[in-house]
């Protein structure tokens, strides 16, 4: 799985840079949205290894 930071990090500034917003805030915003993801990102991948039914990762748990 390959992601692009730089292309996501782009993205969410986008999202919040609206004209109504200083450029502060819509960086500050991004940011937020970027951390935001990046965790979700973590505990879905976690879960995902929390769940392994056919235990990929069985050796690499402690007992």
């Amino acid at each position: 799985m390959s992601i692009d930071i730089t292309a996501k990090a782009l993205s969410s500034l986008q999202a919040e840079g609206s004209v109504s917003k200083i450029p502060a805030e819509a960086y500050t915003l991004g940011y937020q949205r970027g951390w935001d993801q990046a965790l979700a990102l973590a505990i879905r991948i976690e879960q995902a290894i929390n769940n392994d039914d056919n235990g990929l990762f069985s050796d690499r748990m402690p007992a």
